[in-house]
């Protein structure tokens, strides 16, 4: 009877020390899912303030809105913007033209192959990916915000660039970056 009643004991005790390492683990998971999800999201806020910091205008006499900072909202919803940006010293090219989309759930990083080329297709990368919403908008120099960019010869660049997404989770996010 006495041995009966000590493996009950041990069963017990080996159930519950079993459900609580299983409840650790899953925690862990969940922890580390949640921590790649933010070091994903700080990547991502990284290539924006390098590349919007550095973003330059570079007006043509001949080609007065070329190569300058555009904006574009397609009929889905999704948002889009573009720049040339200066590369570090370096850099063989010195100037690149890169953007940003918000589409079909994603934050995309997109490259050209070449600033002058703008027929030529980006690369696209994705930095962000599950977003429930994402936007963007932009300041002008009396610090309204606008949903969309019409560059002017007094000012060719916004003066900040505000990203607005919800990630998975329903975590709202709000970034703002000062366009160099």
């Amino acid at each position: 009877m006495e041995v009966l009643v000590a493996l009950v004991l041990l069963t017990l005790f080996t159930l519950v020390t079993y459900r609580a390492l299983d409840s650790v683990l899953e925690t862990q998971r969940q922890v580390s899912a949640e921590m790649q999800r933010w070091r994903e999201m700080a990547a991502a806020f990284v290539w924006l303030d390098s590349d919007l910091s550095n973003a330059v205008t570079r007006l043509d006499p001949r080609k007065p809105t070329s190569n300058v900072f555009h904006t574009r909202m397609e009929t889905d919803g999704s948002m889009q913007f573009d720049l040339v940006r200066l590369l570090p010293e370096d850099a063989d090219a010195g100037l690149q033209k890169i953007g940003y989309r918000c589409a079909e759930k994603k934050l995309m990083r997109l490259v050209w192959p070449e600033v002058d080329n703008p027929v030529g297709a980006p690369k696209e990368f994705p930095l962000l990916q599950g977003l429930t919403a994402c936007a963007f908008r932009y300041m002008n120099l009396t610090g309204q915000w606008l949903p969309a960019w019409v560059p002017l010869a007094q000012q060719p660049l916004p003066s900040a660039v505000e990203l607005n997404l919800i990630a998975a989770g329903g975590i709202a996010v709000r970034r703002v970056w000062r366009v160099q």
